[in-house]
């Protein structure tokens, strides 16, 4: 295995450390917030209300990140630091300008935009809804703000202090459902979501002044802002597609049973919890490797970081899915089972997080190649995937919500977004030619077949594994069951000398 290969898994595996502290707490957070407002009506308006307020924040999220780092380490690569330095700063000043503007704007238009998307809610609820709208909407600035200096740490490779951004909200959230919840009600928990979002930029500015020279410079002219901007708006507007598409989800939720929009929240909650901790490192790193070797015209090096990112992300998720679908119901009742969560609750969650668990390996395989699109600085393609993905996943909706209810809702996402994830193989195919991936499809053939064995251990244990109600023994259950399908799982992958192993194990005994 290369230095750069060993350097490359090495930060990944520091990252994965930070978001994993992160994502843990995150989830004590999700445990807490559960026990004190279950999935009843309240907690549907606090869900819907945050989903309007992170809409924004994730198109500014998508502009930024797709665009950043790959034209901050061209501009660094072709013309100095200072010339970076004054991109980054002029998009810092500019993008703070224009999140200050939008946020404004929304907060405006809260209650008619409840209205258009909530059509299901009654008043009560979609009064509620606007106003936990409008406490959260004044912090876009900062969470935008947050996002551009991350992505500017992640452009120098100082991955660590960005992912520290997660801690912020579940340090508020929590004091906000604790504290305050019992004297305010649903309403602290939109007041923590502002607090988070100023928490977030205070902690990422000691480290960016570290990082580049930072100017109070505002120029709309600038050449690389303005290719920043047209090189955006295919991925914004492809993020927008992908986020409508959650919209739709929720509003169809909000036409059926009272809690089913809560329970979407609680399970998708758990399974961004697993691709945070294991996918979002990976590609963290990845995306600033394929930008520099895409700046560097070397097509070579990026098809081996792109190929061995793909099997990497198989092999850790691929038991991530089997042995959550074999073990959903325990591990609902493990997280959310207490306080006003009931067995109505656990039954209704756990079938949903089952349906999302099925698209794990889509989820985050999109991921890598929508990035490989993006360090490419080709925004249109994945655009035009997420389109034709979202018309898909409607139809998919409005079938299988008739069907199977909410968790139909969840199916679809998970068959549209594996979808998603072919098409934009084949695609890539076709703009960069053989992409190496004979050699990969053998070795997703392994994991596929590791994968069949660990769910077929999982189901005979889950069922041989007595069930008795109380933590410790469902606890128990999963880790035994868990334990065991784990280590059939990659034992398979050792007899079966799946390369990726042997690479993560090469990483290991260096380090040792």
């Amino acid at each position: 295995m290369s230095g750069k290969k060993g350097r490359m898994f090495q930060a990944t595996l520091a990252v994965t450390l930070v978001i994993f502290l992160s994502k843990a707490a995150g989830l004590v957070r999700d445990m807490i917030v559960a026990g004190y407002f279950s999935t009843g009506w309240e907690h549907d308006a606090y869900s819907s209300a945050y989903t309007l307020f992170y809409f924004p924040v994730l198109l500014f999220n998508s502009c930024i990140t797709s665009t950043m780092i790959p034209l901050y380490v061209d501009a660094r690569s072709k013309q100095g630091r200072a010339i970076a330095d004054q991109f980054a700063s002029n998009a810092i000043n500019l993008f703070a300008a224009f999140s200050l503007a939008v946020g404004l704007l929304m907060l405006a238009l809260a209650d008619p935009l409840v209205h258009l998307v909530y059509g299901g809610f009654g008043p009560e609820q979609r009064a509620l809804t606007a106003g936990l709208t409008q406490i959260m909407m004044p912090s876009l600035v900062f969470v935008v703000l947050s996002i551009v200096m991350a992505s500017v740490l992640n452009a120098n490779e100082r991955y660590l202090a960005a992912q520290l951004t997660g801690f912020p909200l579940t340090v508020a959230l929590i004091v906000a459902t604790v504290v305050f919840s019992p004297r305010y009600g649903i309403r602290a928990m939109a007041w923590g979501v502002f607090a988070a979002g100023i928490l977030q930029m205070l902690i990422l500015v000691p480290a960016l002044s570290g990082s580049i020279n930072y100017r109070m410079h505002m120029n709309f002219g600038d050449e690389r802002f303005k290719r920043m901007m047209r090189l955006a708006i295919p991925a914004m507007a492809s993020m927008a597609v992908n986020e409508v598409n959650h919209m739709i989800d929720k509003s169809l939720a909000s036409f059926l049973n009272t809690g089913d929009i809560s329970a979407m929240e609680y399970a998708y909650r758990l399974i961004t919890f697993a691709t945070g901790v294991l996918a979002v490192p990976l590609t963290t790193v990845m995306f600033s490797k394929l930008s520099q070797h895409a700046a560097d015209g070397d097509r070579s090096s990026l098809l081996s970081v792109l190929n061995q990112s793909a099997e990497t992300m198989f092999m850790i998720m691929m038991p991530i899915s089997v042995v959550g679908c074999a073990l959903s119901t325990d591990i609902i009742r493990l997280v959310y089972q207490h306080g006003n969560f009931g067995a109505d609750a656990v039954s209704v969650t756990s079938a949903v997080f089952l349906f999302y668990l099925v698209g794990v390996i889509g989820f985050s395989l999109r991921d890598v190649y929508n990035r490989a699109f993006h360090a490419l600085q080709d925004t249109r393609t994945p655009l035009i995937v997420s389109i034709g993905t979202v018309v898909f996943n409607v139809a998919l909706n409005i079938l299988l919500s008739k069907v199977m209810g909410v968790s139909g809702l969840a199916l679809a996402t998970s068959i549209a977004c594996a979808l998603s994830a072919v098409v934009l193989v084949m695609l890539l195919r076709r703009k960069l030619g053989r992409l190496g991936m004979a050699k990969t499809m053998k070795e997703l053939l392994k994991m596929c077949l590791a994968g069949a064995l660990c769910l077929l251990v999982a189901l005979l244990l889950e069922r041989f594994v007595p069930y008795a109600p109380g933590k410790l023994t469902v606890l128990f259950r999963l880790a035994s069951v868990t334990a065991a399908s784990l280590l059939v799982y990659f034992g398979a992958l050792f007899a079966l000398k799946t390369r990726q192993l042997g690479a993560l194990g090469q990483v290991f005994r260096r380090r040792a």
